[in-house]
C-alpha cells in the first residue's frame, strides 16, 4: 500500500476513535509492523512493511495499535486490550498471521534440506530448521551467508556451535533384529556371552543365551555377523 494512503487511513481511524493529541509516524522497523508509545502519544508504523501489506492488513495493524492507545500503558495484550481490540474491529491476535508479508534480512540461513530463513542481524545463536525437526537438531542447523556471501559469524555463535559439536553423541550402532546373534558387552558375569535375540522392545533385547533368557539394553549387545546355529 502506498504510504500516502496508509497515512490517510491511519489518520481517519485515529480520528474515528478520538485519539486527539496523538500523532502518526513512520519508522524503518523490519520485524514489527507497528508500535504504540503512550508516553509520547504516538503510533508508529513500519515504512517497509506498510509498502508490502494489502489495505486490509494495514487497517488491522492500525487497529491493533489504536487498541493499545485506548487501553493505556501497562496493559500489553491483556484482557482489557483484547476487549477494546475486538470492539473496534481488530480480528487478529498478539501478532499478525504467519503468512503476512515480511522483509527479508541480509542474513540468509539454509538447512541441509534447502529450507530457507532470513535474519536482519548477524545470528548469535545456533538455530535448526523447524520444517526438518520440531526440536533442535544439529544436523538440521542453518548455514548462514550475508548478502549472498560466506561471512564470519559472531563469536558467541561460533562458541555455541563448537560446544554442540563436542556434545554430539556417537552414531548409534545398528540394531539387531529378532533371530540375530549378538554378543553381550555389559560388565559382569554375562559380559562376552553370545546369544540369539528373541524379542526387541523399545530400548532392550530379550536374548537367549547359555545362561538363560537375559534382558539387555541395546547399548549392551553387539550384533554379530555369523549366522544363528541351525536346529
Amino acid at each position: 500500500m502506498e504510504l500516502g494512503d496508509v497515512r490517510e487511513l491511519a489518520t481517519a481511524v485515529m480520528a474515528e476513535h478520538r485519539l486527539s493529541g496523538w500523532r502518526l509516524v513512520f519508522d524503518n522497523a523490519k520485524t514489527r509492523a507497528g508500535s504504540c508509545h503512550s508516553a509520547k502519544r504516538e503510533i508508529a508504523l513500519s515504512r517497509p512493511l506498510m509498502r508490502l501489506y494489502e489495505p486490509a492488513q494495514v487497517r488491522q495493524t492500525i487497529l491493533h495499535e489504536v487498541a493499545h492507545a485506548l487501553a493505556g500503558a501497562g496493559h500489553g495484550h491483556d484482557r482489557v486490550w483484547r476487549g477494546i481490540a475486538r470492539r473496534i474491529g481488530y480480528t487478529g491476535g498478539r501478532c499478525l498471521p504467519a503468512d503476512t508479508p515480511k522483509v527479508d534480512g541480509a542474513w540468509v540461513g539454509v538447512c541441509a534440506a534447502g529450507h530457507r530463513t532470513t535474519a536482519h542481524r548477524r545470528p548469535i545463536r545456533v538455530r535448526s530448521c523447524p520444517e526438518c525437526s520440531k526440536t533442535f537438531d544439529l544436523s538440521a542447523r542453518y548455514e548462514w551467508t550475508h548478502r549472498g556471501r560466506p561471512a564470519a559469524m559472531d563469536p558467541r555463535y561460533t562458541a555455541e556451535l563448537a560446544r554442540l559439536r563436542e556434545r554430539r553423541p556417537a552414531p548409534r550402532p545398528p540394531l539387531a533384529a529378532v533371530g540375530d546373534r549378538v554378543r553381550l558387552t555389559v560388565e559382569g558375569k554375562y559380559g562376552g556371552l553370545t546369544g540369539t535375540v528373541e524379542k526387541r522392545g523399545r530400548s532392550r533385547y530379550q536374548v537367549r543365551t547359555g545362561k538363560g533368557l537375559l534382558s539387555v539394553s541395546f547399548a549392551g549387545a553387539q550384533p554379530l555377523t555369523e549366522p544363528a546355529p541351525s536346529h
